[in-house]
């Protein structure tokens, strides 16, 4: 009997989908029978998806549980026969599909998809894994993550050693926690280090920006040169704030697009050779990098795949490098080096070659054949314990040719199709050995193997592509066409096209169409210093034009073609959003292409957000366990997300879509956040064990958006009040919070926990531990030791035990230099940034681009919570914010709180007194700058606040009084609240030093 394998297909699609994940045990003759059929019917479409250049994982995407069953029902080590057999049978009734070069099936490919596929389905099921699949890390302490540029240059990483399945990394990047797998985290933005905590529970610490040097150095393989060392004269990457200064001979100069999250950085390509030393002109004063004269430690000869990386980026050879041995300038040749063969996560050396300084290595001598898969050379001179660690990721005898150079942008959207041809000239094989690119397919995962170890890596070919930037801020690059709301044009907003560098001479128009009619046509800005081919156009000037149509398409122009490159809505992306069945559905959507959202639980917001693709229908599916956790914020994103950890949703974006009428009906997994969950449900009562502190912060800090979600109305004050109940142990707890330093000032604020007196730092070892995870918490758990910082006689440091020490250590990478100068009772040097006078007043008659273009910088450089930058970047955040801040402004008691505070100050303490009155505005021009007042009682309130913490009870009692004023400046200004916590803390100490000397 005859079967049609589209009714067979949906016949078990349905079938397997009502039974739920496939269980462990034996398999049914009958089961294993139909299976076989599944196997077939999946193979024979995936080789007509190919034949039709569609990608042929459309087909699992079609019939995902069809997908998992097939996958779990046959064992790990039968599935790659099963499908090879599989596949043979289809060609051969039908060899016309495999005329054209159908690649061969992967099993891993098939494990790899039914586990994505299990994922859509909200399943917890693994795809079994073979035996031989890689090569396994020793499960020990894993090796310190490194620094490296991502693919294409587009973000910088942090590297972390080890496999995805050993378990999370446990970072934190300038005080902000996040959670990370293997083999690396994009880094959000510039941060001066990254404390990593790997799986074992082993601490490392990466130092990113030193503020002194503000200046990133990568070598030609995209790694980190350490910054402990000279810069090689070779051709390198520098990362910079502020142009590139050299001395000796010219560096050459390419400017390359900036790294996501670098705003105000600049990504150059340069030739060190005949370059004696370079400074970036953010840096300190007279601050050079030296240039080494000699010979630099890297590769030499060899060849790499243009079109092959491996996973994260990194090259692949096809012929292996020889090493070069570094040679500085006068080192005697007597002296030898060694370099060493690992595998990464390996302890025990491949091999080991030793030569002269500047000698040219064959490190590949003696290391096993054949090889494939990562390497790892540890480079150390004999005798000596510090070493250079280079990578390479080697495929001896693979080769590539593709069918085009370069795949430009499609007129309707995607890319021109393309095809990668892989041959081998040896015992390494390819899992494809013909990679089809569909028009929207940039790259193509692959598996390399040599029969016992298999690798995966990615398929590649330069293509154009564009970029979106707003307010200054480069987006992520995307193949299709770019979804741009029209509100963001009034801002500082342009669009990027990358073309081949041959394109440059043709200079290509962009054009505004609406409804078929092209109304405006501009041509790409003069860059100098820009990759060739990287063409920008300024977007501010079709704000006007695009006002008053509902949609627009920007158009580029370019070879007789009119491709589309982005589309400009005066709309939101969606009307709102309501229950599907197994999912949601988006009402008004008007957004035409590739839609992406991330959904936050309302009554657990300390999980991480649930990311999911919109169809074209506005439909997007929710996993089993998503569908009864109750109220849903929906967060829409045109195109694909950003690739750092999500934040907290601003509820008045209009993009941020509220569903509360889901049903909660059942908490996230179970223990003290499941209790949080069902109390925020009104189900219960609050839990007040030291467990439940992290959650309570975290429903303190976003208690006004719970409360607009539908959660109880008490919670978040509820909250406040079991923090201060519990003390310290309430500041220890907020370690575990991920909370940013804004949100946790904020709780400070709200609950009287900034007048917590602390009488002593009992448990060093646990405030070392909050330091790393909620500095400003730490700081005021450290408050008693400050005045060991003021250089006072009476207070010695030698006094203190090494933990007390080591706790002082960190104030000063927090605060930043300026706390130094505050805690020996000097001046403030930076008393006057986030206070708001006359220049203030002129910034907020300037137009939205003009005000943005003044604040650009800040921040550019990390520096510490008190230094300049800092606090010019939380006044700017109070300055966006002061139409909410005018209303609790112009109130009455507001001013009677500033008086109060001026009062109390006056009696006793001149030196706070002098630095409240500072932060004044001076006479305001009409009751419509009130806002401008709210940094000055922000900084009274904080004052206020340290006196109570310090035992003053009148402090304590006007403190209360206050706390009402605060809070809100606190909710709407969060960063100038933290900025104002600690200053206030630096400056009571400083008094309490100088009245007890």
């Amino acid at each position: 009997m005859l079967v049609d394998p589209t009714q067979l297909l949906d016949d078990c699609e349905r079938a397997w989908r009502e039974a739920g994940e496939p269980s462990a045990g034996a398999v049914e003759a009958l089961a294993a029978g139909r299976t076989a059929l599944v196997l077939e019917a999946l193979v024979a479409y995936r080789l007509l998806a190919d034949h039709s250049d569609l990608p042929r994982d459309t087909v699992f995407a079609r019939w995902p549980a069809c997908a998992v069953h097939t996958v779990a029902l046959a064992d790990s080590s039968e599935l790659p026969r099963l499908v090879a057999e599989a596949h043979a049978r289809v060609l051969a009734a039908r060899p016309d599909l495999g005329s054209h070069g159908a690649a061969p099936e992967s099993a891993g490919e098939w494990s790899r998809a039914a586990q994505g596929a299990a994922r859509s389905l909200g399943w917890t099921w693994c795809a079994p894994t073979a035996a031989d699949a890689s090569v396994t890390p020793s499960r020990g302490a894993a090796s310190a993550p490194g620094i490296r540029l991502g693919p294409g240059a587009g973000t910088v990483l942090l590297t972390l050693p080890g496999e995805p399945d050993a378990g999370d990394w446990h970072l934190s990047a300038d005080g902000e926690v996040f959670a990370a797998l293997p083999p690396y985290w994009v880094l959000p933005g510039p941060v001066r280090r990254v404390e990593a905590t790997d799986p074992t529970g082993t601490p490392h610490v990466s130092a990113i920006v030193d503020p002194d040097d503000a200046l990133l150095a990568f070598g030609a393989d995209g790694h980190r040169i350490p910054p402990d060392e000279p810069l090689p004269a070779a051709e390198i990457c520098l990362l910079h704030a502020g142009a590139l200064q050299s001395e000796g001979a010219d560096p050459g100069i390419v400017e390359l697009p900036t790294p996501y999250g670098w705003n105000g950085w600049t990504l150059s390509r340069v030739s060190l050779t005949g370059v004696t030393r370079v400074r970036a002109a953010a840096a300190v004063a007279g601050n050079w990098l030296d240039v080494a004269a000699g010979r630099p430690l890297g590769w030499e000869d060899g060849a790499t795949l243009s079109w092959i990386t491996g996973d994260d980026g990194a090259p692949v050879w096809h012929r292996p490098p020889a090493l070069r041995l570094p040679r500085r300038a006068g080192e005697p040749d007597t002296r030898v080096w060694q370099a060493e063969v690992r595998r990464p996560g390996h302890e025990e050396p491949l091999a080991r070659q030793t030569g002269a300084p500047g000698a040219l290595l064959d490190p590949w001598k003696d290391v096993p054949r054949p090889l494939l898969g990562p390497y790892e050379i540890l480079v150390h001179r004999v005798g000596s314990r510090r070493s250079r660690r280079l990578a390479a990721f080697l495929a001896e005898g693979i080769t590539a040719e593709p069918t085009a150079e370069w795949r430009l942008l499609a007129p309707h959207g995607g890319l021109a199709p393309a095809r990668l041809t892989l041959g081998a000239g040896g015992p390494v094989t390819a899992s494809e050995r013909v990679v089809a690119f569909s028009p929207y397919e940039s790259t193509k995962g692959l598996v390399l193997g040599d029969g016992i170890r298999h690798f995966a890596v990615e398929a590649c070919i330069p293509h154009s592509e564009v970029r979106l930037e707003l307010g200054g801020q480069p987006l992520n690059w995307s193949i299709r066409p770019l979804d741009i709301d029209a509100a963001d044009l009034a801002g500082e907003s342009a669009l990027t096209v990358r073309l081949p560098e041959q394109a440059v001479a043709v200079a290509p128009l962009l054009a505004l169409v609406v409804e078929g009619t092209t109304l405006l046509t501009m041509r790409p800005e003069r860059r100098t210093r820009t990759r060739r081919g990287d063409l920008r156009y300024s977007l501010a000037a079709l704000a006007d034009t695009v006002r008053d149509c509902v949609r627009a398409e920007i158009r580029l122009l370019v070879a007789g073609e009119s491709i589309h490159a982005a589309t400009v809505r005066t709309q939101p992306i969606a009307e709102g959003v309501v229950p599907d069945g197994g999912g949601l559905l988006l009402r008004g959507l008007r957004h035409p292409g590739e839609l992406t959202a991330r959904l936050y639980a309302a009554f657990a917001p300390w999980e991480q957000p649930l990311t999911a693709t919109v169809d074209q229908g506005g439909r997007l599916t929710l996993p089993s366990a998503w569908r009864s956790l109750g109220p849903l914020i929906v967060h829409l994103n045109a195109g694909v997300p950003t690739p750092t950890t999500p934040s907290w949703p601003r509820l008045r974006d209009r993009d941020t879509l509220l569903l509360r009428r889901s049903p909660f009906t059942s908490a996230a997994g179970h223990g003290t956040g499941a209790r949080v969950s069902e109390y925020l449900a009104g189900h219960g009562a609050l839990p007040r064990d030291t467990d439940a502190i992290p959650y309570q912060w975290i429903v303190a800090a976003r208690g006004r958006d719970l409360q607009a979600c539908g959660a109880m109305e008490t919670a978040p004050a509820e909250c406040r009040s079991a923090l201060v109940d519990a003390g310290p142990t309430a500041l220890m707890g907020a370690a575990d919070s991920a909370l940013r330093s804004g949100e946790l000032a904020s709780v400070l604020a709200g609950s009287g926990l900034a007048a917590l007196g602390i009488r002593e730092v009992a448990d060093p070892a646990t405030v070392r531990h909050v330091w790393r995870q909620a500095p400003l918490c730490a700081l005021l758990l450290t408050a008693p030791l400050l005045p060991y910082l003021s250089g006072d006689p009476a207070f010695d440091v030698g006094e203190l035990y090494p933990e007390e020490a080591e706790l002082l250590g960190e104030v000063g990478q927090f605060l930043g230099d300026a706390s130094t100068a505050l805690l020996a009772g000097q001046a403030d040097p930076s008393g006057a940034v986030g206070r708001f006078g006359a220049p203030t007043r002129a910034l907020s008659r300037l137009p939205e681009p003009q005000q943005q273009a003044v604040w650009r910088n800040a921040r550019v450089v990390p520096r510490g919570l008190l230094d300049p930058d800092t606090r010019a970047d939380a006044a700017w955040q109070a300055f966006r914010a002061r139409k909410d801040l005018q209303y609790h402004a112009t109130r009455e008691e507001f001013h009677d709180g500033l008086d109060a505070v001026a009062i109390f100050l006056d009696d006793g303490h001149p030196d706070l007194a002098q630095a409240f009155r500072g932060r004044g505005p001076g006479r305001l021009h009409g009751p419509g700058e009130a806002w401008m007042r709210v940094p000055h009682l922000s900084l009274g309130c904080a004052l206020i606040a340290r006196l109570a913490a310090a035992g003053d009870t009148r402090a304590a009692g006007l403190e209360r009084g206050l706390r009402h004023l605060w809070t809100p400046i606190a909710s709407h200004a969060p960063d100038l609240t933290a900025v104002d916590i600690a200053l206030a803390e630096c400056l009571v100490t400083a008094e309490a030093v100088y009245s007890t000397g």
